[in-house]
């Protein structure tokens, strides 16, 4: 009986054919979720991006820190110990 019963349990086709209201007709593959999250993820962004916004922010913390010391040396008496 357990052979019927799991013979008329069929998976899901991997690939189906969906409409959707942007893209139009396009065919979808269904994937396990959890073979998914073993496989690390599709890899869906880019490190050009990314190592771009780190180059940014290293470069406005570079000028921040250098445009402070440089006031801080110009007029000493803003890190006098009144002021702090």
């Amino acid at each position: 009986m357990t052979s019927s019963s799991s013979s008329s349990t069929t998976t899901p086709s991997p690939k189906r054919l969906l409409f959707d209201r942007r893209y139009g007709w396009v065919l979808d593959e269904w994937k396990e979720p959890s073979q998914e999250a073993l496989a690390g993820g599709r890899g869906m962004f880019c490190i050009v991006p990314l190592a771009k916004a780190v180059v940014e922010k290293a470069s406005e913390s570079i000028n921040f820190v250098a445009s402070s010391t440089l006031n801080v040396l110009e007029r000493p008496d803003t890190l006098s110990p009144k002021v702090v």
